[in-house]
């Protein structure tokens, strides 16, 4: 409205950071010092340029002078003021992908003669033009032999000047090798020589291009394991053994890091996330994505779930930023479906998961790890897998508060692999195959009354050690626990031992020998009482 352009002025220019802004729809916004704005002779903002018009300077049903503006702005400029503002409007998306700023007097022109023919308006001044700097259409090198090899076919000149020329792309400086194309403004993503003969190819026609008879190949070497290869392996057997694959989103919520899992928050990468506002950090962590995931199920009646994600996690250091590949695994609910059959259903377990866990290092070859208690705050229980100070997996269940935040009704018990330290192992795994033993095995077992506080592995240290090369295998079948006939601090374990020798058949005095060991040392550092 140029009435209500104050001291007929207008000047495009930035304002302070925070200064107020009124839409056209009516909703006020705080402008940054980065806006481009067209303002008037009072520096008061009139329009963000090329984004939105305000609603102090906008027509309305008693405008009778009009002041037509036509303007070229910069693509960037104009991104970031429309996202920044969350203000996608028509004039934005044009002006974003880049508009042609020769057009400007042309539309000027064609607005006012429209207004003139529909409206009955009268043309009250001359054209005025301020543009210091005209831009240029590029001028582009083009060799012909790129245009052949780019588009697998020979196109003569006289036709890819006649293309061009066709399009308004004048074609200068012709020799026998290359020619120099001058391209128009209004084609503001043609800016290399690829870009023309793109051009070329669309108007040719990619049906024309003829489909090679010769196929021709190469011998190229890649990393060993493949990952891709590798990654489909694991993820096969654990699709084998009921799993289903999920792919969360790589960026969620700083809350989670805030009230339920404390983090240091220096530690989070935080994003402008202008669509999805409550997204707003780089995951640090794989938990919280497949409890999601869970609690998605859960609502629909899905609560007997095995998922597993690989992924990626993100967090800063300092100045640096760290990420880090992951293979999770995510349990919750019964083992197996209802059944007449089985009327008797077992919740899955921690045992469950070290199972699925043991089964997959198995496969990719890893053996010979040390194992220790996991001290994550996301675990209530949990057991951590390493090779000094390299952890190779991380498992156990989940938090219950955790869980409870997230408002699943179930455990869930979680699993987190260094997904690296896996494919390092597998590059220097080889399969050695053996012939089954065709000597007898001999088996013995031990009943031990010991403290609460002893551990299964502390057990199966001892027996290794004493076994050596010929205790095959280490169980643990029976667990009693009673207080008035135990005591309060006590337990049973009963623990049966496999010996085989690939060499010869075993004697009785060996094996006592050996079992009379394990009984010693089971006394003396354990404390242990042998049940007969």
């Amino acid at each position: 409205d140029y009435d209500k352009i104050k001291g007929q002025k207008v000047i495009v220019k930035n304002l302070p950071e925070g200064t107020p802004f009124i839409t056209l729809d009516g909703e006020e916004k705080k402008l940054s010092a980065e806006d481009l704005m067209i303002c008037d002779g009072d520096a008061s903002p009139m329009c963000i340029a090329g984004v939105y018009g305000g609603k102090e300077s906008g027509v309305t049903e008693n405008t009778k002078n009009i002041f037509l503006e036509s303007a070229h702005f910069g693509a960037r400029t104009v991104r970031r003021s429309g996202t920044r503002h969350l203000l996608r409007t028509d004039a934005a998306k044009v002006f974003e992908k880049g508009s042609d700023p020769s057009i400007c007097g042309y539309a000027l022109m064609r607005a006012a003669l429209l207004i003139k023919e529909y409206a009955g308006g009268q043309i009250a001044s001359d054209i005025i033009d301020i543009y210091p700097e005209p831009i240029l259409g590029q001028k582009i090198v083009v060799k012909y032999d790129h245009v052949s090899r780019l588009i697998g076919t020979e196109i003569s000149k006289e036709e890819i000047h006649r293309i061009l020329e066709a399009m308004e792309m004048d074609v200068i400086h012709p020799n026998g090798e290359s020619f120099t194309v001058l391209v128009p403004t209004n084609k503001v993503d043609v800016t290399r020589e690829a870009d023309v003969i793109e051009e070329i190819i669309r108007i040719y026609g990619l049906n024309q291009v003829p489909i090679p008879t010769q196929i021709r190949s190469a011998m190229t070497f890649g990393e060993n394991p493949d990952p891709f290869k590798a990654r489909n392996m694991a993820g096969d057997l654990l699709a084998g053994q009921g799993f289903h694959e999920i792919m969360a989103v790589s960026i969620t919520q700083s809350r989670y890091f805030k009230d339920i899992m404390p983090v240091d928050d220096k530690t989070l990468i935080y994003i402008n996330n202008t669509s999805n506002m409550h997204l707003d950090v780089m995951r640090p962590s794989m938990l919280f994505s497949g409890l999601e995931v869970i609690l998605h199920n859960q609502n629909r009646k899905a609560t007997d779930l095995r998922l597993f994600e690989f992924g990626r996690t993100y967090l800063k250091d300092g100045e640096a930023y760290k990420e880090k590949q992951h293979l999770s695994l995510f349990l919750t609910g019964f083992g197996q479906g209802e059944s007449w059959l089985a009327p008797k259903r077992t919740p899955m377990s921690f045992y469950t998961l070290k199972s699925y866990v043991d089964n997959l290092l198995a496969r990719i070859g890893m053996s010979g790890y040390q194992v220790s208690s996991s001290e994550r705050d996301d675990f209530t229980f949990g057991v951590k897998y390493h090779r000094g100070p390299a952890t190779i997996v991380e498992f156990g269940r989940v938090n219950g508060n955790f869980v409870s935040a997230m408002d699943i009704k179930q455990p869930v018990f979680f699993a987190d692999f260094d997904w690296s330290i896996l494919l390092k192992a597998m590059r220097k795994h080889k399969i050695d195959f053996e012939e089954i033993n065709k000597f007898p095995g001999m088996r013995r077992d031990l009943a031990l009354l010991i403290n609460k506080s002893v551990k299964f592995e502390d057990i199966e240290k001892i027996a290794r050690k004493a076994g050596k090369k010929i205790i095959r295998e280490v169980n643990l079948f029976d667990v009693y626990e009673d207080a008035e006939r135990l005591g309060d601090d006590k337990k049973s374990y009963a623990v049966s031992m496999l010996f085989e020798d690939k060499t010869k058949t075993l004697s009785v005095k060996e094996i006592d020998k050996i079992m009379s060991k394990i009984i010693a040392s089971c006394e003396r550092d354990l404390g242990a009482e042998i049940r007969k």
